[in-house]
């Protein structure tokens, strides 16, 4: 409005003013030129302006480059899955990164693959940037006629330019296969002055000679790639934490390859790469990675996972054949999973009912195993995996209420999109649904629409150029425009040098008079353990607010009415009057630290002294209380 305009004129006035009463002459000229440069290039990196894209692109790729320290030198272990199809598993046992999926500390593992034909051969998913040398020396990685990648992460890129520079020279251009979004990310990483860029993949890219040595192919729904005696089909597979995840399956062997999906942090001892032992040893490591990043996105995953269990039993009675061996005879691992396995291929293929059909068509038979992009390779546990993903789904949602918090965020080095999964996992704990939403694959309609639904917010994104990006500001617009004042809200972001975008978005929230639950978090680079447990608490402070919100609404209903609140017993009543004491109980794991006020606290013995505290689900400090930790 023009009164808020004038507002804020007034404010930069008297700001200005203070600062030439108590600054030197020439401070404040540094501070104008400053000011006036930094307006002069907003959206530097969106029109590509030299005078401040190519210093912030720099400052953001040296903040993403590995020490020696990171770089892990050690040889894949490789395992033959099939005659033609190998898998090269990097195992870390140590935890080297601090997003909320590593937190069992079980260490991890980058899988990759490479299926080869009669005629063609291609190498699927590319691992982290810290592996990128022993990947680029695996035997026959340099021969291959095509790259898919599944998931075109920045910090993937430099095993994709180790792979295409161990060509040898003269040879055919490979073909590196990608999602659209995943195109992007690989274009922006051959861009100079660009905070993606990768001087790696860019000289991989192109031979000393000027030819290319790799172009891009971007794959649709229902591809497939003949390699000879065999094929792969692709799909699509995006959502709001991989917006350019694709899936591929080989049919002849049924394998499927679903990067992030069915993954679990694990590096289980020794050479093993399967799921030796079964559900009862990874069983809980499949369920962390579950409860981290895909049940913020229950109601997004419950559909595919019904259509799976219903059409399961039709697969169970027989309509589906198991594939072959590679000798011709049906594998013994494959008659095991003619059932659920059959029916995902189905699913997957079109079967069933075109007006219920929700996944793009791709798999046309049945899957022999499951290949992620970490943790165990999926042979002897898919039935289990199916159905207890089916079941923590429904328990999800059933426990939302019908309450929903939106989680809208845009993420350029996947910083940002660190703390906005740790948000959401605070925020499920609590009952509440979490819907993770990229905003960069939105319309403002779709934006609205989501508010209208939701019973809060949170506003996630980087700092680039000194402003906001642009999804993310046409998502401010949105809720500026169409938000319930009402609801509670936050906003949080990471940055590399000046972090102007969180208080941008603060700002314009507050000016438009909605209320914040939590303060505005901030994060320098990579969020630390630290950081990470404040945004998860912080998301589950958003979840506290929007239940004493609800709970307010229901009583001015029951008032509205003449109802009288008969949600609370006399029993209830009774003890809520006992007193009792109450307690401040603090927690530390390492640097990682947290507080709750606690009243069922009593002594537990008095030689070794022990106490017992009762902690519910949606605290924060739960997490600090898996088995196995020292607190």
């Amino acid at each position: 409005s023009t009164t808020g305009v004038g507002r804020q004129n007034t404010t930069r006035a008297m700001h200005a003013r203070d600062a030439r009463a108590t600054a030197p002459r020439a401070h404040c000229a540094r501070i104008d030129r400053t000011r006036i440069r930094r307006r002069a290039t907003t959206a530097a990196l969106k029109t590509g302006r030299e005078s401040s894209a190519a210093s912030d692109s720099k400052r953001a790729r040296d903040a993403m480059q590995l020490t020696p320290a990171d770089v892990d030198a050690a040889p894949p272990i490789a395992c033959a899955l099939s005659p033609v199809i190998t898998a090269y598993v990097f195992k870390t046992r140590t935890r080297r990164t601090f997003e909320v999926e590593y937190g069992a500390k079980r260490g991890s593992s980058e899988n990759a693959y490479v299926a080869r034909g009669a005629s063609k051969s291609c190498a699927l998913d590319c691992v982290d940037s810290r592996h990128a040398d022993a990947y680029g020396a695996i035997a026959g990685i340099g021969d291959v006629d095509f790259i898919a990648c599944l998931h075109a992460a920045p910090r993937r890129m430099d095993a994709l330019a180790a792979a295409i520079a161990a060509r040898p020279a003269g040879a055919e251009c490979v073909e590196v296969l990608c999602s659209n979004p995943g195109a992007q990310v690989i274009q922006q990483a051959l861009k100079a002055n660009n905070p993606l860029t990768n001087e790696n993949l860019i000289a991989a890219w192109k031979g000393a000679d000027g030819k290319l040595r790799a172009r891009l192919r971007v794959v649709k729904n229902n591809e497939k790639i003949d390699l000879g005696d065999r094929t792969l089909t692709f799909t699509t597979a995006p959502t709001p934490r991989w917006p350019d995840l694709i899936f591929a399956r080989d049919d002849a062997s049924g394998m499927l390859f679903t990067s992030k999906f069915f993954s679990a942090h694990v590096a289980s001892e020794g050479d093993d790469v399967s799921d030796v032992g079964g559900w009862e040893a990874f069983g809980e490591d499949w369920r962390y990675f579950y409860d981290c990043l895909l049940a913020p996105m229950a109601k997004q995953v419950a559909p595919v996972l019904s259509r799976m269990n219903s059409s399961s039993e039709t697969g169970a009675d027989g309509d589906g054949d198991a594939p072959a061996s590679e000798n011709g005879a049906q594998s013994p691992v494959a008659q095991k999973k003619v059932g659920v396995l059959g029916a995902i291929g189905r699913l997957f293929s079109g079967g069933g009912k075109a007006e219920e059909r929700i996944v793009p068509a791709t798999y046309d038979g049945v899957a022999a195993a499951i290949c992620p992009a970490h943790g165990p390779i999926i042979q002897s546990s898919v039935t289990e995996v199916f159905r207890e993903y089916t079941m923590w789904t429904e328990k999800q949602i059933a426990s939302a209420s019908n309450l929903e918090i939106a989680v809208i965020y845009a993420s350029a080095y996947g910083n940002t999109g660190a703390m906005a999964q740790a948000i959401a996992r605070g925020i499920s704990k609590t009952g509440i649904a979490a819907e993770m939403f990229n905003c960069e694959l939105a319309t403002p309609d779709e934006i609205s629409q989501l508010l209208k639904r939701c019973s809060g917010f949170c506003l996630g994104a980087p700092t680039l150029g000194g402003t906001l990006p642009t999804p993310v500001q046409t998502a401010l617009g949105a809720i500026i425009k169409d938000g319930d004042l009402d609801k509670p809200c936050g906003v949080f972001g990471s940055f590399g040098w000046s972090g102007e975008a969180v208080d941008m978005m603060e700002k314009r929230l507050k000016d438009g008079g909605f209320k914040f639950a939590f303060d505005p978090l901030r994060c320098k680079f990579k969020p630390t353990a630290e950081t990470l447990q404040l945004c998860e608490e912080s998301g589950t402070d958003l979840a506290q607010a929007v239940r004493k919100l609800e709970r307010r609404r229901q009583v001015l209903e029951r008032k509205s009415v003449g109802k009288a609140d008969s949600a609370v017993s006399d029993t209830a009543a009774a003890v809520g009057r006992i007193v009792g004491s109450l307690c401040a109980v603090t927690t530390k794991s390492e640097d990682t630290q947290s507080a709750m006020l606690a009243s069922w606290v009593s002594q537990a013995s008095f030689n070794p002294p022990a106490l017992t505290v009762a902690v519910a689900k949606e605290r924060a400090v739960e997490s600090f209380f898996d088995e196995g930790w020292q607190i």
